[in-house]
């Protein structure tokens, strides 16, 4: 008989089993482990990179999120550069903020980022390289400019006198949420609000998500007279960070005071957004518009609101400005002169503010009353409103404007420096050293009227002349 097999012992405990790295490498003992290369930058699209600066001045940590569609519609412009360049701008730590690309004939390309300008190649960029951008992008309008569709980039062209493009700046465009939240108040209210501001401080970011919070926030129905396609994006569908606001593309730069009148005529809207007002017919579509009950949301060119006062083209967005003669009574009465500068007629926008920065704006809420105040030589009241690094409003404050009126008391001391240079040069001719000491006391007491009688002494004086 063959021998019992031996007894199994059967164990409750689960088998010693290797990691993971052990069990890698006992499975192809003879392959010797070697590091992985690393991957092109231009093929880590949907890695994080880190970032020093992002969404204005802020500083963001390392590691950071992309925002939503931000990365697929930055390399759709990054595609316009030749290989080295894209690969030189992809590489950059400071990415997600880039603001723009310059490329100029014979001329090494630039990136330009909150921080500086970046020199990209010390290779200067040839006819080739514009070919291949504006190959890639829609046609130049009369204004120089196109767009990449579904996008919010702006290409800028630069021509020589036969037309040919020799220059291009490509310029980033993005849709920041929140970046209206200063003026959340204000645009709620349903006045109509200008911004201020001079260009690249963000007046169209801005105003672009006033336009998704009036038709997605408050659901008005919010038409956008889109000049260069900067607002909703180049391309027949607008951009989704417009939210469910309309467009209408003007096709002239020319023919936008009238595609203004066609929108309220046609459309019907609670709500019309136009970026840069810039000319004489423009400001008297958008006061007719005013006029009609429309609330009304737009920018212009400029840095305060005496900017828009002086501009004889863009003076009736804030009531247009006359000369009014005052009568004896009511020029005592001031104490002012009898000829004044006043506001024409009511103002277009009810509010409006300045941008001062990314992160800080100066708001009037009575447009109206800071005009009178400015005409009047007086400080108007501002809000001043900065933004915190989460969105929220840091800090909101009202003070008196004490810049403003620096331009008035120069206009009367040019006044008061004239007057007495006449007075000095009149002395001088008749050799009237005793003048001298009264105009010093007239400066001491304004009160008092001093009487110089030069006709009674050029008759003396001739009289003396004759008898001799």
């Amino acid at each position: 008989m063959p021998p019992p097999a031996p007894p199994l012992h059967l164990s409750l405990h689960p088998p010693h089993t290797l990691p993971p790295s052990r069990r890698r490498a006992s499975r192809s003992p003879c392959v010797a482990s070697r590091p992985i290369a690393p991957r092109p930058a231009s093929l880590l699209r949907g890695v994080r990179r880190p970032l020093r600066a992002a969404q204005g001045e802020e500083a963001v940590s390392e590691g950071a999120a992309w925002p939503d569609g931000s990365e697929e519609e930055l390399r759709r412009l990054l595609e316009l550069l030749p290989g080295e360049l894209r690969r030189r701008v992809e590489t950059h730590p400071e990415l997600p903020a880039l603001v723009e690309v310059v490329m100029d004939l014979g001329r090494p390309p630039l990136a330009r980022f909150p921080s500086g300008d970046f020199l990209l190649s010390h290779r200067p960029i040839s006819f080739d390289d514009l070919q291949h951008a504006t190959s890639q992008v829609g046609d130049f309008g009369a204004d120089n400019r196109a767009g990449i569709s579904r996008t919010l980039h702006r290409i800028s062209a630069i021509r020589n006198r036969k037309g040919v493009i020799v220059g291009l700046t490509c310029r980033v465009g993005r849709a920041v949420p929140g970046s209206a939240n200063l003026l959340q108040d204000l645009v709620k209210d349903g006045g109509s609000l200008l911004l201020i501001g001079p260009p690249g401080v963000g007046k169209t970011t801005v105003i672009r998500e006033i336009a998704r919070m009036l038709a997605d926030d408050y659901k008005k129905r919010v038409m956008i007279v889109d000049t260069s396609n900067e607002i909703g994006g180049d391309g027949d569908i607008p951009h989704p960070g417009i939210g469910n606001a309309r467009r209408l593309q003007v096709p002239n730069q020319d023919m936008q005071h009238k595609v203004l009148i066609e929108a309220v005529e046609n459309h019907m809207p609670q709500a019309i957004v136009i970026d840069e007002i810039g000319t004489k017919l423009e400001a008297m579509a958008a006061s007719t518009i005013a006029q009609r009950g429309i609330q009304l949301v737009a920018t212009a060119h400029g840095v305060t609101i005496e900017n828009l006062i002086m501009n004889p083209s863009l003076e009736m967005l804030v009531g247009g400005i006359q000369s009014v003669t005052l009568g004896d009574e009511e020029a005592n009465r001031r104490g002012v002169q009898k000829t004044v500068l006043e506001r024409k007629g009511p103002s277009t926008f009810t509010c409006a503010a300045e941008i001062v920065s990314k992160t800080e704006l100066r708001v009037h809420r009575s447009l109206e009353a800071t005009v009178d105040a400015l005409l009047a030589g007086k400080p108007p009241n501002v809000e001043i409103r900065k933004l915190g690094p989460k969105g929220l409003v840091q800090e909101v404050s009202v003070q008196k404007e004490q810049s403003h009126i620096g331009l008035y008391e120069d206009a009367t001391q040019f006044d008061g420096n004239s007057l007495r240079n006449a007075r000095r040069s009149l002395d001088s001719a008749f050799n009237l050293d005793s003048a001298e000491g009264h105009i010093e006391k007239s400066d001491e007491a304004e009160s008092s009227l001093n009487l110089y009688a030069y006709g009674a002494v050029l008759d003396l004086r001739v009289d003396c002349l004759a008898s001799h």
